[in-house]
C-alpha cells in the first residue's frame, strides 16, 4: 500500500533508452494502481518520445519540467555531450566558476517548478532517475521534509567524479545523490561495486538492489523465425559496440548470404553506421535508425547481440529479445551472467572473432538456437516482470517514508 504521495522524475533529453523505457512503464503501472497518489515528472523532450512510442499514453499526473526546445533535440543533445568531452585541463578557473553558476541556476529553476508543483500536490517522497535527481539537491538543505531516492542506472559510473580536481561539476554530477539521499537505489550489484571504486562511500544501510527489471511485453511476439535474422538494437555508442556487431555482419553476410542483420537505434555513431550501410549497399544488412517499436522488428529474429563494454544486466533492449524468442549472443562483463547463461544464449569476450563464431554456431544448429530462445520467452515472463518490480519500488517508498519520521 502506498501511503504518502510519491514522484517520479526523469528529465533526459534526446534518447529514450532502457532507463526512460523502465520507468515510463513503472509509472504507468503504479499510476493505474494508485490513481490519486504517483506523479511523474518529465522533460519536454521526453514527453514527445513518449507519445511517439506509446500513443495511447494517459498524460494525468505528469508534469513537464525544464525548457521547451525548439530545436532538433537528438542533435542538441549530441552536441552537449561532445562539448562536455573537451579535456578538463583546458578550462581557466573562470570558465570553471561560470560552468558551476550556470549548472547551480539551471538545477535551481528545474527545482522551483517541481517545488511548486510538489506544494500543491503535497508530495512527500522522490525518486529520482539519473540527471532526474540533479534538481532535487536543494532539498537536501533545509527544512523541506521529503524523502529523497536517487536510482543510479550507470552502468559506466561516469558522472561520479573527483570533488577536489572538478568541484564546478557540483551541479552536473551524482556524488551528492549518493551521499545525500535518504535511499539509494541500484539497478545491479556490479553498478554499486563500480560507484563504491570511485571512492563513493554510501553506507550499506542506504543501499537498496532492484531484484530484477522488466519490460512490456504485451508487444513481443514469438514470430516468424523461418529465414535467420539477427538483430542489435541500443543506442548507437561506442560503449555498445554497434561498429563492432556491423563489422561481424558484413563478413557473415558474405560467407552466409541467407542471413539478415538488423540494426536499430540512434546517437553519436548514427551517422557512422548509416554511410557505412550505404556505402556496402548490401541487401542483408538493415539500418533502421531509430525504431519507436523494436519488437515488430524482434519477433522475426532468432539471435539478438549485446555487447557492451561494461555491463549488459538487464538490458531492456535484451529482455524484449528473450521475450520474443531470440537466443542472445552477449559480451561476458559486468553482471551479464545474471540472466544470460548456456540456457538462453552465449557469452562471448569483446572481438570480432568471437562474436562471429557465437552467431555462426547458432545459424549452423538452428535446434540449440530455438531451444536458447524458447527458454528466454519462457524465462523472462516468469522471473523479470513489472510485478516483481512494482512491489521493490513500493516497500522503497515505504522504507524512504520512515526514515522522515
Amino acid at each position: 500500500m502506498l501511503k504518502s504521495k510519491v514522484a517520479i522524475i526523469i528529465n533526459t533529453i534526446g534518447i529514450f533508452g532502457g532507463a526512460e523505457k523502465r520507468f515510463t512503464n513503472l509509472f504507468k503501472y503504479l499510476f493505474e494502481k494508485f490513481p490519486d497518489k504517483v506523479y511523474y515528472f518529465i522533460s519536454y523532450d521526453l514527453y514527445n518520445r513518449i507519445k511517439e512510442i506509446y500513443p495511447d499514453f494517459k498524460f494525468d499526473n505528469v508534469f513537464y519540467i525544464g525548457p521547451e526546445e525548439k530545436k532538433n533535440s537528438r542533435i542538441l543533445i549530441t552536441s552537449k555531450v561532445i562539448k562536455a568531452n573537451i579535456s578538463e585541463k583546458r578550462l581557466s578557473f573562470f570558465r570553471k566558476f561560470y560552468k558551476l553558476q550556470k549548472n547551480y541556476f539551471f538545477q535551481k529553476n528545474l527545482f522551483r517548478e517541481i517545488h511548486r508543483i510538489t506544494e500543491q500536490k503535497n508530495i512527500k517522497i522522490f525518486l529520482g532517475v539519473a540527471s532526474g535527481i540533479l534538481p532535487l539537491y536543494f532539498y537536501y538543505n533545509g527544512n523541506y521534509k521529503k524523502s529523497i531516492i536517487f536510482s543510479n542506472m550507470d552502468g559506466a559510473f561516469c558522472d561520479v567524479v573527483n570533488e577536489k580536481d572538478l568541484w564546478y561539476r557540483k551541479y552536473s554530477s551524482y556524488n551528492l545523490a549518493m551521499l545525500k539521499s535518504d535511499l539509494v537505489d541500484f539497478l545491479s550489484p556490479f553498478i554499486l561495486n563500480g560507484v563504491r571504486s570511485k571512492g563513493i562511500d554510501i553506507d550499506n544501510d542506504r543501499v537498496s538492489i532492484a531484484p530484477c527489471s522488466f519490460s512490456d511485453y504485451s508487444k513481443c511476439n514469438y514470430g516468424d523465425k523461418t529465414k535467420f535474422q539477427v538483430a542489435f538494437s541500443g543506442r548507437l555508442e561506442q560503449i555498445k559496440n554497434p561498429i563492432l556487431f556491423l563489422e561481424a555482419a558484413i563478413e557473415l553476410s558474405k560467407k552466409y548470404p541467407d542471413i539478415m542483420f538488423h540494426i536499430m537505434g540512434e546517437g553519436r555513431l548514427s551517422q557512422t553506421i548509416s554511410e557505412r550501410c550505404k556505402m556496402i549497399n548490401s541487401e542483408n544488412i538493415i539500418f533502421h535508425g531509430f525504431h519507436p517499436n523494436p519488437p515488430e522488428v524482434l519477433s522475426d529474429t532468432s539471435v539478438f547481440v549485446s555487447i557492451q563494454e561494461t555491463n549488459n544486466y538487464p538490458s531492456q533492449s535484451v529482455l524484449e529479445a528473450m521475450a520474443c524468442g531470440n537466443a542472445i549472443v552477449a559480451s561476458d562483463v559486468g553482471d551479464t551472467r545474471m540472466f544470460i547463461n548456456e540456457k538462453n544464449g552465449i557469452l562471448i569476450n569483446l572481438n570480432k572473432s568471437e562474436l562471429i563464431k557465437a552467431i555462426e554456431t547458432l545459424y549452423l544448429n538452428r535446434t540449440l538456437c530455438k531451444e536458447m530462445g524458447e527458454f528466454a520467452y519462457k524465462y523472462v515472463r516468469k522471473e523479470h516482470t513489472i510485478e516483481r518490480v512494482a512491489e521493490y519500488y513500493l516497500n522503497l517508498f515505504e522504507r524512504a517514508e520512515k526514515l522522515k519520521k
